[in-house]
């Protein structure tokens, strides 16, 4: 007799990176700044996230049924207005995506380096014995916290498998999330991955 084996059927995770902010316009150092005067989306970083939007709606295509897309942002400034443009985009394809908002998506916190200009920087060493991933620059968040934290909030999203779940988010906290989506650990994050402002990097993610 026949045995029918059941398939799942991948969640694809989008992770998109918001538009060019002001802060990175001018080389300010971001992290998870929130305060007054807080990075937002120059015209190009406004841009830039339409075309994600439009990126995405090719990738996503029209809906196949109720509520198979979720539609995640950080909620700083720069990502909350980069998901706002992105969910105008998915419209014309009948996607109708409310945007929530969530801090584990936040960037990697840097706590006294933020608002500095990133051309003024100095490249610290390496405590000896110490992994650079789990050194809390500045006195803000390692990498390994990141990392952990987006787990945090990945594991219980899945459960939910939406077909689609798009995370707006930034550079550090994207690389994180692959390296945990890929099975990896915090030490092995790739950092030569291109992570551009405005680009969607797509993942296959099987239960």
């Amino acid at each position: 007799m026949p045995t029918t084996v059941a398939t799942v059927s991948p969640t694809r995770v989008h992770l998109i990176r918001h538009g060019q902010s002001t802060w990175n316009r001018d080389g300010l150092v971001q992290g998870a700044y929130r305060g007054r005067n807080q990075s937002v989306l120059t015209d190009e970083g406004r841009a830039q996230a339409a075309r994600a939007g439009l990126a995405l709606g090719a990738l996503v295509g029209p809906p196949r049924h109720e509520h198979s897309l979720d539609l995640w942002s950080s909620d700083l400034m720069r990502t909350m207005q980069t998901a706002e443009i992105i969910s105008v985009a998915l419209r014309p394809i009948r996607w109708i995506a409310s945007v929530r908002n969530e801090p584990g998506l936040r960037e990697q916190a840097l706590g006294e380096l933020e608002g500095e200009r990133t051309d003024a920087l100095q490249a610290q060493p390496v405590p000896e014995g110490e992994h650079i991933s789990e050194i809390r620059w500045g006195g803000g968040e390692s990498m390994r916290d990141v990392f952990e934290r987006v787990g945090d909030w990945f594991a219980p999203a899945l459960i939910e498998q939406p077909d689609h779940l798009v995370v707006v988010s930034h550079e550090h906290t994207i690389r994180a999330a692959l390296a945990w989506l890929r099975s990896r650990s915090h030490r092995d994050i790739d950092w030569d991955e291109p992570i551009d402002a405005g680009s969607v990097t797509t993942v296959d993610v099987v239960d």
